[in-house]
């Protein structure tokens, strides 16, 4: 059974930039291994550091025909990301926006990351959106609402917000749950199907970040049938991405 891994990362944090960041050559045997059809990543530099973050993955893009790359953006800085939205996301290998709600002030619905929403319409790209406060979860469905035409995905970055972001964006139709290995608990899959159902879970193995074949525990782990099991680890992303 093939999958697609919609969220792996590269490069290092702006907290650890000594720490070398794990080798390509990894991601490719892994694929190999796992029947990986596509690796999509975004830049962890690209947080701190949009233009040399983002360029990085340019070259990533070139190693492995299956690796693919969002574009990191940020709310803070809307005509930069808009520059950089016009230049990525018309490449093919581009797959769509991510935005870092880190803490509070990064929040997607300030007049900046509104404004930056507004320019990524004529993409049809989704949007991939990470939640680390009650705050930032929030402002994630508060613009998927205010966008119904766009996709949306949110990646919640704590135990407690993926267990309460199920019930959260049950009726924010046009969103999706990518949960993260590190953070959701047993059951909580599960429940996110059978809350959302199974076309608005996705999966990623936090490849770069984590050891991977927890998130494939994850998965094998998980009470689904054969159908949903698909639907979670390929055919939803699959269509995410080709639409």
């Amino acid at each position: 059974m093939p999958l697609i891994d919609l969220q792996c990362h590269y490069g290092v944090t702006p907290q650890a930039i000594a720490v070398r960041p794990p080798e390509l050559a990894q991601a490719s045997a892994y694929a190999d291994r796992f029947g990986i059809e596509l690796l999509c990543f975004s830049s962890r530099e690209a947080a701190s550091d949009m233009d040399g973050g983002n360029a990085q993955l340019v070259e990533m893009l070139k190693v492995d025909k299956r690796f693919r790359a969002w574009v990191t953006l940020s709310p803070h800085q809307p005509d930069q990301s808009q520059t950089l939205a016009r230049f990525y996301l018309v490449k093919p290998l581009w797959v769509g926006a991510r935005f870092e709600q880190n803490n509070d002030a990064d929040a997607i619905n300030s007049a900046g990351g509104i404004a930056v929403l507004n320019n990524l319409r004529r993409y049809s790209r989704p949007i991939l959106v990470t939640a680390s406060t009650p705050a930032t979860l929030a402002a994630a469905i508060s613009v998927a609402k205010g966008f119904v035409n766009m996709r949306f995905v949110l990646s919640p970055q704590s135990e407690a917000l993926t267990a309460s972001a199920v019930a959260a964006i049950k009726d924010t139709v046009n969103m999706s749950l990518l949960p993260s290995v590190a953070f959701t608990e047993r059951g909580v899959v599960e429940q996110a199907i059978a809350t959302l159902g199974e076309r608005r879970v996705l999966w990623g193995s936090d490849w770069g970040a984590y050891q991977p074949s927890s998130a494939l525990g994850m998965i094998k782990d998980s009470a689904l049938s054969p159908a949903q099991r698909d639907r979670m680890i390929y055919r939803n992303a699959k269509e995410l991405l080709t639409q």
